[in-house]
C-alpha cells in the first residue's frame, strides 16, 4: 500500500518537472513512510532516483544509485512512489520498478492478494523472478497477458506501467474503487496522483470547487458520483476502468473493464438456503485468509457490529498470535457499541485497544481530518474512523482489515427491506410481502409507515421553499434537487449503492482515514471478486429473511460470533455523537461559516436555523467542513 504520482510533458516544458512531481510526492508521503523512489524519463534514457536520506543495501536495475536532487534537466516524464512496505520488505519491492529488460516500468498502489498463485502460473509459462513483490507479479502478468491480466487480479490496485517497447501507458483502478487514481490532462501534460492534494501542492491545478459541486454536496449529499472532480481541473478515473495513453501522440482514452450489472444473474438460485450458506461461507473465509498475506503484523478496526465482528472471528481462525482489534467507544451515550466489541474480543482472547474521541480533538484536527480527505466529509463518523487508523498506528500495526461493503453485499440498510417489499410487490406476491413486512418490525419500527414515507420521498424532491431561507435563489437554481432512488430489486439497489450512492464514497475515507497514518486498510467484502460475484448469483430478495438483514452473513459466521451480535437486528452505523458536538460548537461553526464569506448564503442566515431539527443540523455541519475545506485549500 503506497502512494503514487507521474507527469509526462507534451511538447515544449512548460512546468519544472523535477521540482513539480517532488512537490507532489512529498504532499502524499503519509501514504508510504517507508521509501520514496522516482523515475525520470526520456527518449532512450530512463534512471531511476531515490528521496532524501536513503540506503540500499540490494542491486537490482531499478535500484537508484542518486538522489532526485541530483537529476539533470531535460527529461520529459516522470513517476514516483512513496512506499508502505508489506509486502516483501528488502530493496527488492523498491519502486518505481522495472523488468529484468528494463521494457516496463510500474509505479503501484494497492495489494493483489492472489499473487503467489499467479506467480506460480507465470513460473510455468517459463518467467523468472527476482523478488517477492505483488508489484514484479503484476508487471510480468501484463508483459504475458496484455491489459486483460487485470481479469485475473484479486485484490484492489491503482497502478500506472510504461510499456517502452509500444511507448504507451496503461493504467487501472480496481473494481469498485478501493484504491484512488485521479489525473489532469490538459494541452501542457497529463499527470496523475493517489490524492488531489498532490496536484495543488505542485501548483498544477488552484484549489477550485464549482457551484455545481458544492451544490450537490450541500443540498443532494452526493460527492464526486462522476468523473468530474470536486477540485475543478482534476479528473477521477472510475472504479472498473483502465485508462490507455500514448507517449507519442499523447492520445488518451479509457475504457470500462468491469461492470457489475452485468454480472448479475440466478446462477445460484437453484440452491438452498443451507447449500448458500455454505458456498458463502467457504468463499468468505477464503478471502478473509487471503487478505492475511503480509510481511508485518495485521489487525483489525471492531466496531461491534455484525461485519466487523464476522471479520474477526473468521481472522482469529487463521492466525497463530492473538489478534489486534481497534476500537472507537463513546462511554455513557445510547450510541456506544463497545460492549458488543468486548464480546468478541473476550471470547477470542484478542488484544483490544480503545479510542474515545472528543469534542475538543475534532475542534483542534478537523483542519487536518479535511486535508487528509481531500474532500468534504457528511459527518463525525470520518473523524472516529481517523482516530481508530491513528491507534493502530500508535501500536505499530501497518495492516487492518475493515468491514467496509457488507451491507451493500448482504443488504444491510433500512431502504434494502422497502427494495425487498418492492420487488415482492412488483411480482404480485402479496402474502409474501405482508409476511416480510411484519416480520421486519425486529429490525425497523413501524415498517408500514417506514415504507409509506420512503415511497412518498421517491416522488417528492426537497422543498425548495424550505432551503429560501439559507440561500440565495441564484443558487439554488444551480442544479436539480435528487429524490430518494427507490429500485423494485434488491440486486439493482444494492449496485446503485455500490457504484452511485454509498460505497465509493466510504471507501474513499478509509483509504484517506488509513493512509494519512501509515495504515493499509483491507476491505474482503468490497474487493474479493470472487465474494462479490457469488452474492449477485441468486435472487437479493433471499438476503433478507424473517425481518433480519443480511441473513447470509449471520447464518455464515453464527457458529463463531458472541449470540448477542448474531441477534443483534439494530442499524446505528457508525455512530458518533455529532447532534450533541454541534449544538456545543455550534457559535464558533458560525463563525467559521461567515468568515468563509460564501456568495450563496443569505445574509444572517444562522438566525432561521433550527438546532434541534435533524436536516438544519446536517446543513450546519455541511456548511462548517465546507468552510473548513475552503480554509486549508483554497486560502
Amino acid at each position: 500500500m503506497c502512494g503514487i504520482a507521474g507527469i509526462f510533458l507534451k511538447g515544449s516544458q512548460t512546468i519544472n518537472l523535477k521540482g513539480s512531481i517532488k512537490s507532489m510526492t512529498r504532499a502524499i508521503k503519509h501514504r508510504g513512510p517507508d521509501g520514496e523512489g522516482y523515475l525520470l524519463g526520456r527518449t532512450g534514457d530512463y534512471q531511476p532516483f531515490f528521496g532524501v536520506n536513503q540506503h540500499f543495501k540490494q542491486t537490482f536495475n531499478f535500484i537508484p544509485k542518486a538522489a532526485i536532487e541530483e537529476a539533470n534537466e531535460g527529461y520529459a516524464l516522470a513517476l514516483s512512489h512513496v512506499r508502505l512496505s508489506i509486502l516483501d520488505l528488502t530493496d527488492s519491492g523498491h519502486q518505481p520498478m522495472c523488468d529484468l529488460h528494463e521494457n516496463y516500468w510500474i509505479t503501484y498502489n494497492g495489494e493483489i492478494y492472489n499473487y503467489l498463485e499467479l506467480k506460480e502460473e507465470l513460473r510455468l509459462l517459463g518467467v523468472t523472478f527476482f523478488g517477492n513483490s505483488d508489484t514484479e507479479v503484476i508487471i510480468n502478468a501484463f508483459k504475458t497477458w496484455g491489459s486483460k491480466c487485470i481479469e485475473k487480479f484479486n485484490g484492489m490496485w491503482s497502478f500506472v506501467l510504461i510499456d517502452k517497447t509500444s511507448n504507451t501507458v496503461f493504467a487501472s483502478r480496481d473494481r469498485l474503487g478501493v484504491k484512488p487514481f485521479y489525473y489532469i490532462n490538459n494541452t501542457n501534460f497529463f499527470a496523475f496522483a493517489s490524492e488531489q492534494k498532490a496536484f495543488v501542492k505542485a501548483n498544477l491545478v488552484e484549489a477550485a470547487s464549482s457551484l455545481n459541486h458544492q451544490f450537490d454536496y450541500l443540498i443532494n449529499t452526493s460527492l464526486e458520483q462522476e468523473s468530474a472532480n470536486f477540485f475543478e481541473g482534476i479528473i477521477e478515473l472510475l472504479p472498473g476502468h483502465n485508462l490507455h495513453y500514448n507517449l507519442s501522440t499523447h492520445h488518451l482514452h479509457t475504457e470500462q473493464y468491469y461492470i457489475l450489472n452485468k454480472k448479475v444473474n440466478l446462477e445460484n438460485d437453484y440452491l438452498s438456503d443451507q447449500q448458500l450458506i455454505k458456498k458463502i461461507q467457504e468463499t468468505l473465509f477464503n478471502a478473509v485468509k487471503l487478505r492475511l498475506r503480509s510481511d508485518v503484523e495485521v489487525g483489525t478496526c471492531l466496531s461491534g457490529g455484525i461485519d466487523s465482528s464476522a471479520i474477526s472471528v473468521i481472522m482469529q481462525r487463521f492466525m497463530q498470535q492473538p489478534l489486534n482489534c481497534f476500537t472507537a467507544q463513546f462511554k455513557n451515550t445510547s450510541i456506544d457499541e463497545s460492549k458488543y466489541a468486548r464480546l468478541v474480543t473476550e471470547q477470542l482472547n484478542a488484544k483490544h485497544y480503545f479510542v474515545e474521541p472528543t469534542i475538543t480533538e475534532f475542534e483542534n484536527e478537523v483542519k487536518a481530518l479535511v486535508y487528509s480527505q481531500d474532500v468534504p466529509i457528511w459527518s463525525t463518523s470520518t473523524f472516529a474512523q481517523f482516530k481508530v487508523m491513528e491507534l493502530a498506528k500508535q501500536q505499530q500495526i501497518k495492516v487492518v482489515l475493515d468491514g467496509q461493503g457488507a451491507d451493500e453485499l448482504f443488504a444491510g440498510y433500512h431502504h434494502h427491506f422497502v427494495a425487498q417489499w418492492l420487488q415482492l410487490l412488483n411480482e404480485n406476491k402479496w402474502s409474501s410481502l405482508n409476511s416480510a413486512l411484519r416480520a421486519s418490525r425486529k429490525s425497523i419500527d413501524s415498517p408500514y409507515l417506514f415504507f409509506i414515507k420512503d415511497m412518498i420521498k421517491s416522488k417528492q424532491t426537497l422543498n425548495g421553499d424550505s432551503l429560501a431561507k439559507f440561500f440565495k435563489q441564484d443558487f439554488l437554481k444551480t442544479s436539480a434537487i435528487d429524490k430518494l432512488t427507490l429500485f423494485k430489486n434488491v440486486n439493482s439497489q444494492l449496485i446503485h449503492d455500490i457504484e452511485i450512492k454509498r460505497l465509493k464514497s466510504f471507501l474513499k475515507c478509509e483509504d484517506r482515514c488509513g493512509m494519512w497514518h501509515g495504515v493499509e486498510s483491507r476491505t474482503p467484502f468490497s474487493d474479493d471478486i470472487h465474494l462479490i460475484e457469488l452474492l449477485f448469483s441468486f435472487d437479493g430478495k433471499r438476503k433478507i429473511k424473517n425481518g433480519a438483514s443480511k441473513y447470509f452473513l449471520r447464518e455464515a459466521v453464527k457458529d463463531l460470533l458472541p449470540e448477542p451480535i448474531y441477534k443483534r437486528y439494530d442499524k446505528k452505523g457508525f455512530e458518533t455523537p455529532q447532534g450533541a458536538w454541534i449544538k456545543q460548537l455550534f457559535p464558533s461553526m458560525i463563525e467559521r461559516i461567515k468568515a468563509a464569506d460564501f456568495d450563496f448564503l443569505n445574509t444572517n442566515f444562522e438566525k432561521n436555523i433550527n438546532i434541534n431539527k435533524g436536516i438544519d443540523e446536517k446543513l450546519i455541519f455541511k456548511l462548517y467542513v465546507l468552510s473548513v475545506w475552503k480554509k486549508v485549500f483554497v486560502e
